[in-house]
């Protein structure tokens, strides 16, 4: 399942920054390094986010799944509001809205990526 998982996780990067470089091919406004690098920190957030929730899965205890899926995503959300402040800070509060819903749609795609696989993975146990 977790080969699956990394597999899925590089392919949805992949289109992900295509479609970020086809936008910005349309409409330079796009800020082009920001969400290609949000879009692979998203990525790196959504495996270890993945890993953590997995060994609660399989733990004993089920508070230990709870404890998991919560540190899973607050761990995801935490970094994307620091993502967001970051790139607010430094682009002086003049941001290109369009580029932060991209943002924030990247970050469901991956929420809804990861919480397939899980799933799946609960209902085994």
């Amino acid at each position: 399942m977790q080969h699956k998982f990394v597999i899925t996780v590089i392919v949805v990067c992949l289109i992900l920054s295509g479609l970020i470089y086809y936008l910005y091919t349309q409409n330079p406004a796009y800020d082009f390094a920001s969400l290609l690098i949000g879009n692979i920190t998203l990525a790196l957030v959504s495996l270890l986010s993945f890993n953590i929730i997995k060994r609660g899965i399989r733990a004993d205890n089920p508070n230990a799944f709870v404890r998991a899926k919560m540190t899973g995503t607050m761990l995801k959300f935490f970094i994307c509001i620091a993502i967001l402040l970051i790139y607010i800070f430094v682009k002086d509060r003049m941001v290109h809205k369009p580029s932060l819903f991209l943002f924030l749609g990247m970050y469901v795609v991956y929420s809804a990526i990861e919480a397939v696989p899980l799933s799946q993975l609960a209902k085994k146990k």
